[in-house]
């Protein structure tokens, strides 16, 4: 998958914060968190060789996409530089991710969610992806 397909992926959404932990980079930012020579981050610059960040939460913690097979990655800034040991690979695609960034933006607008709809939102998730639901706690 090259950086182009990412971004056609997300051209609808760029600049959009799809949840509170879902922000697709506006065009700019993609551009210069995906420069090698102006790479912002304490890490390895390399790093965007391999991956795509396409998305943010905020927080200082990304989502990038492996430029190899179009998987996505979360890097938790907590965990340290930014560098492949310090990514959590998913079993998830970009259209995956979209899904999951669309159901968690869908949940935070319910006021105060009960028990059943939490169980339902994890349920559709460990569909796509189970993993996600190791590092959210919903």
């Amino acid at each position: 998958m090259a950086k182009k397909d990412v971004k056609d992926a997300l051209r609808n959404k760029l600049g959009m914060e799809i949840a509170g932990d879902f922000r697709v980079l506006k065009e700019h930012e993609l551009a210069k968190f995906n420069n090698e020579t102006k790479f912002v981050f304490e890490g390895e610059s390399e790093i965007v060789r391999e991956f795509y960040i396409f998305a943010d939460t905020g927080a200082g913690d990304l989502w990038l996409a492996y430029l190899n097979d179009g998987k996505v990655a979360f890097y938790d800034h907590d965990a340290g530089y930014l560098c492949a040991s310090n990514l959590v690979k998913f079993d998830l695609d970009m259209t995956g991710w979209l899904d999951i960034a669309e159901m968690f933006g869908k949940f935070e607008t319910i006021n105060e969610p009960n028990d059943e709809q939490k169980s339902k939102l994890k349920l559709a998730i460990s569909a796509l992806c189970p993993q996600i639901l190791e590092i959210w706690d919903i």
